[in-house]
């Protein structure tokens, strides 16, 4: 996880350097259209779980917000070995906020962030065999602060709409996951039309 760490530390130095302040309004056709908006992000994608050593299923609801020039990210992620309305004893759920940079063009939206987690759910303990053969799998639930971390590249081919990859981890004590999601960008830049 210290390689992951490094890589997002690296790329908000980077975004840092090049970050932008420019909150001006622009038109687009007879659009009015405000850089530097807020931004919710839904994405589905996989991680590989490194305790188990398996590949699972990764939902993330984000919402990222700017306070007083400073943007964060309150969110909701959910790695398991089951689509997320599934019920599994194999789950981690994180409660999330976190800090990062972000720097945002016509056409692309570049962020990273970094942050604490309340992390709970259940993890795969060990198993037992029966006399008949059959296994019984025991899992161990947990509740205890961890981080989450993301980084966020998204195409708009429309200014306030896009779609993109994060790449994203996610560690505590009982259950780190690493992984790839392909999400959906909806910014509130959109501000009206020209009539």
């Amino acid at each position: 996880m210290s390689k992951f760490v490094s890589i997002v530390l690296i790329f908000c130095v980077a975004i840092a350097s090049i970050a932008q302040n420019n909150d001006n309004e622009f038109i687009i056709g007879n659009k009015i259209f405000k850089p530097n908006t807020n931004w919710f992000k839904l994405g589905q994608g996989i991680s590989y779980h490194f305790s188990l050593k398996q590949i699972e299923l990764n939902t993330t609801l984000a919402y990222s917000f700017k306070l007083k020039k400073q943007w964060f990210q309150a969110g909701y992620h959910v790695s398991s070995d089951r689509f997320f309305i599934k019920p599994s004893m194999q789950r981690l759920n994180d409660v999330f906020v976190a800090y990062g940079l972000r720097k945002e063009t016509m056409h692309w939206n570049i962020a990273a962030f970094a942050g604490l987690s309340f992390a709970y759910g259940g993890t795969y303990h060990h198993s037992e065999w029966g006399i008949d053969g059959s296994e019984t799998k025991w899992y161990k639930g947990f509740n205890q602060l961890g981080v989450f971390g993301t980084i966020d590249i998204t195409f708009k081919p429309v200014y306030d709409m896009g779609i993109g990859i994060s790449i994203f981890g996610s560690y505590n004590k009982r259950y780190e996951v690493a992984g790839i999601l392909v999400h959906l960008y909806l910014s509130g830049g959109y501000k009206g039309k020209i009539e």
